[in-house]
């Protein structure tokens, strides 16, 4: 697990930081940010943050660390989340805690990094909460605990979050550190599959193969299989494709013909792949943050 959250953390600091977007009607930092002016969005953000504004101290952190607009300065960009931190501002609150579980723009410190997932946790931050039950599971930072790592990872799962849907599902699939129950695992995994969650795709399609938690249906596993080969990525490619290959390797031609119309009515793109438009690019799955305000 503890892989799993480096990993999750450093691609949340290269591509997914979250800006918080100004809930006024009009902000010039904000207009001047969607319009691809960086060094306007720095200006007007510059102006708000030195008034003590925690949303704008936290975009402008974000500018200073892509280099959007102004020289890339990580320190700068920690000073910045945290300051906006110390104000109580959760989404600063969850970036800093990233920069230190890294150590980029701060002397690396799991404590700390906890410190401050908590905080953004309390907050209601979803995959702060998520990322926070993986240094409890892993005493990484922490004691290690799995009853709080358990209820952190409830909470989050509670706010719709796929990633840890799909862990707790599959917690109580195979009772790991939890009472088995296969039942509500899979409905969880089940609904982080329908968020286009690429694991949670391959671990349902896996219950619907083999009956596990729910009733086997080999056409139900052919669609979910068929949909995390197509939003599956990195070392999660191969299983979705060995997946896949193994269901359908098992089925019938009027199975799979079933399985392909069902799919198509699920996936208008897999109808236009198939049809004279010829090969279009299939979704995705990646863990990028477009900075909603959290």
């Amino acid at each position: 697990m503890r892989l799993i959250l480096a990993a999750a953390s450093a691609l949340a600091l290269l591509f997914g930081a979250q800006l918080a977007f100004a809930q006024e009607d009009s902000d010039p930092g904000t207009d001047a940010f969607n319009n691809g002016d960086y060094a306007g969005a720095a200006t007007a953000w510059e102006s708000k943050a030195t008034q003590g504004d925690p949303e704008a101290m936290t975009n402008l952190a974000l500018l200073y660390l892509k280099g959007l607009g102004v020289k890339r300065d990580l320190g700068k960009a920690a000073e910045l989340y945290e300051r906006a931190s110390q104000l109580g501002f959760v989404v600063a609150q969850f970036n800093l805690a990233n920069l230190y579980y890294d150590g980029q723009g701060v002397s690396r410190d799991k404590k700390q990094a906890a410190r401050w997932y908590t905080a953004a946790a309390q907050g209601g931050h979803a995959k702060a909460q998520f990322y926070l039950a993986q240094m409890y599971f892993d005493g990484d930072g922490v004691d290690e605990s799995d009853e709080t790592g358990l209820s952190w990872l409830q909470k989050a799962s509670d706010l719709n979050l796929p990633d840890a849907q799909h862990e707790l599902g599959r917690r109580l699939i195979f009772g790991d550190d939890v009472t088995a129950d296969p039942a509500k695992g899979t409905d969880l995994v089940l609904k982080a599959a329908e968020q286009k969650y690429a694991k949670a795709q391959i671990l349902i399609a896996d219950c619907y193969w083999k009956g596990r938690g729910i009733a086997k249906n080999q056409i139900e596993a052919y669609v979910w299989a068929a949909q995390a080969k197509e939003n599956a990525k990195g070392r999660d490619v191969k299983r979705a494709t060995d997946l896949y290959d193994d269901v359908k390797s098992g089925m019938n031609g009027d199975q799979i013909k079933a399985a392909e119309i069902e799919l198509m009515a699920v996936n208008p793109k897999k109808k236009k792949k198939n049809g004279a438009d010829g090969d279009e690019d299939g979704g995705g799955n990646g863990d990028t943050d477009t900075g909603t305000t959290d």
